[in-house]
């Protein structure tokens, strides 16, 4: 009888150690769907002819943190606590601007947005300057990928907001 519980209750431990850890594949699983779909559709600055690649990551203390490149002498660096983000879900946010997704900070109702994104450039030859924004954005070229982004997106700042109030 006894074995029969002790295997039971490794059989619950190693069941629920599996169950965390797949949640944790899950957002990783997320954040390298959303970067495989936007490496293969870069925004495109036609004028210029200039390609721009953006990728996403999350830190572990929760902090969403987009890159944008280009075959050019810097890049820029936007780090902002998903906390300090409205992530609510928008009606429609791929009408307005099919080649955007941005999210703003937070504000109370007697103020105006605040400046929770610290946006970097970091140039080539190793100088960086700082600066602070209202938002964060990833850009992309607009093939009908607007709306599968917005629902990973979204999937993404659910699972790590629900996981904070835990």
């Amino acid at each position: 009888m006894k074995k029969a519980i002790i295997i039971f209750v490794i059989s619950v431990l190693v069941a629920s150690h599996n169950y965390i850890n797949s949640q944790d594949v899950t957002l990783k699983e997320t954040i390298d769907s959303i970067n495989v779909m936007l490496k293969s559709n870069p925004y495109i600055d036609s004028f210029n002819e200039i390609s721009f690649f953006y990728s996403v990551d999350i830190t572990p203390e929760n902090v969403l943190v987009v890159e944008m490149t280009f075959d050019g002498p810097f890049k820029w660096v936007y780090k902002a606590k998903i906390s300090d983000l409205d992530t609510s879900p928008k009606k429609d946010p791929c009408r307005e601007s099919p080649g955007t997704l941005c999210w703003t900070c937070k504000h109370e109702a007697s103020e105006k947005a605040g400046s929770c994104v610290q946006a970097e450039m970091i140039l080539t030859d190793g100088g960086s300057t700082k600066e602070n924004s209202s938002s964060i954005c990833v850009s992309f070229s607009s093939r009908g990928i607007c709306n599968e982004l917005n629902r990973k997106f979204q999937f993404l700042f659910s699972k790590i907001m629900n996981e904070n109030r835990k």
